[in-house]
C-alpha cells in the first residue's frame, strides 16, 4: 500500500528546510555570502557567536538534498544541523 503524504501533485510540491550552521566568527560573513549566492538558499538570521539560520527550498527532495550537501561543504563551516523539513 502506498502512502499519500499530501494532496499536491509532483509539479506543485515544494520542499522547505531550515538549518542551523555554526561558524567561527572570523569566517561568518564568508559563509553567509556563500549561502546567499546559492539558488534556493538564504540566510534568515545570524548572531555574533557564529550561529547562522538558513532556509533552503527546492521543487524535489533530490534537489533539496543536493542543496543541503552543498551548504554542508562550504569552507570553514564548523557544523550544521537540520532543524525543520516541510513538504508543501
Amino acid at each position: 500500500m502506498e502512502i499519500e503524504y499530501n494532496q499536491h501533485g509532483p509539479e506543485d510540491t515544494a520542499h522547505i528546510i531550515s538549518m542551523v550552521l555554526m561558524s567561527r566568527p572570523a569566517h561568518q560573513q564568508q559563509i553567509e555570502n556563500a549561502v546567499n549566492d546559492m539558488s534556493g538558499c538564504e540566510v534568515h538570521t545570524s548572531d555574533a557567536q557564529g550561529r547562522i539560520v538558513v532556509v533552503i527550498e527546492a521543487d524535489t527532495n533530490k534537489a533539496l538534498v543536493q542543496r543541503m550537501e552543498t551548504v554542508q561543504g562550504i569552507d570553514h563551516l564548523v557544523s550544521s544541523s537540520l532543524v525543520f523539513h516541510q513538504i508543501a
